[in-house]
């Protein structure tokens, strides 16, 4: 299973969704319909988060497209004032096409919302050059996933390029987004079959996120072990098997200690098992046959939480045939 390219950080961009921006209220019409208007449009875009955070993705999108609607009128009466609302709504809107699987329609999205944060960034450069570069991380990954391996790589080179400069100025505001543009640019670069190049991006990503994850575990374990999966992905795929092995160990033991955790979901034992799947993989692959039982013990534990009863009957075949082939 080749590591998803979109981070959570990623798909919504560097501004975020929660609400639209701005100060409530219109410039030149304070109580007039336009602040109304974007009074409603604030609450729709906070529903929409609301309900994304609650797994309803239908009722969501339809708040975030009733939001974009809104700001998009607002928009056209008053460009400067409303832009970097519209912006945010399109950003908001693009993730929830994701989230139902409406991969053109998060592009189409994607696409107007870097275009809107390029005329933003024109005026003020230092306000809007990360919410930009967030935008093309976006945009990269969904690119990806409809089949457009070249353009996709062609934004996620620009937002690292937009990230590298903030972090050389800002280290600690925006390394962690520059550690999730290198991931995003390491797989679409491996997608393009450029797996060496892949590797030095990967590298990269998990320098940065070791060292965030080490300072602040909360706040960047998932990450960090994403970031190792991806590399160990990348360093199976060149044949590089034991660097492939040690970064896989890694990350699995980070995702299962994340799983052991009260608030760990469904989703996240699921991921576990592939991981550690993949990892038993490797080592079958490699021989190791009494080293591969514990990877193939987390798979199928994690299967069971996750829900999976079936992959979980058949990793505990797959133990009792691998336990049988012992040397």
């Amino acid at each position: 299973m080749e590591p998803d390219s979109g981070d959570v950080a990623g798909v919504v961009g560097a501004a975020g969704v929660a609400g639209v921006a701005g100060v409530p209220g219109t410039p030149g019409d304070s109580g007039g319909a336009a602040e109304r208007e974007h009074r409603l449009a604030l609450s729709l875009s906070r529903r929409s988060s609301g309900l994304g955070a609650a797994g309803r993705h239908r009722e969501a999108l339809a708040a975030s497209e009733e939001a974009l609607e809104i700001t998009r009128r607002l928009a056209e009466a008053d460009r400067d004032a409303y832009l970097p609302d519209l912006a945010l709504c399109l950003a908001g809107a693009a993730m929830r096409y994701v989230r139902l699987g409406r991969r053109h329609d998060a592009v189409d999205a994607g696409h107007e919302a870097v275009a809107v944060r390029r005329e933003l960034v024109e005026a003020s450069p230092g306000e809007y050059l990360p919410h930009l570069a967030g935008s093309l991380n976006g945009l990269a990954c969904d690119l990806g996933r409809i089949g457009m391996p070249e353009a996709a790589l062609d934004a996620a080179r620009e937002a690292v390029g937009i990230y590298e400069g903030l972090a050389a100025r800002s280290p600690a505001a925006h390394e962690p987004s520059l550690a999730m543009a290198l991931h995003t640019l390491a797989q679409r670069t491996a997608s393009l079959g450029r797996l060496e190049e892949a590797v030095l991006h990967s590298t990269r990503a998990v320098s940065i996120r070791r060292r965030l994850a080490t300072e602040n575990p909360p706040a960047y374990s998932v990450a960090f072990a994403t970031a190792l999966h991806g590399l160990g992905w990348q360093l199976a795929a060149l044949g590089r098997r034991e660097e492939a092995i040690a970064a896989y160990a890694e990350s699995v033991t980070i995702r299962h200690r994340l799983a052991r955790s009260e608030d760990a979901q469904a989703a996240d034992h699921d991921y576990l098992a592939a991981v550690a799947g993949e990892w038993a993989d490797l080592l079958m692959d490699a021989g190791r046959l009494p080293a591969a039982m514990e990877p193939l013990e987390i798979a199928r534990t994690a299967s069971l939480h996750a829900g999976d009863t079936e992959r979980a009957d058949r990793l505990a075949a797959l133990m009792e045939r691998a336990g049988s082939g012992r040397a």
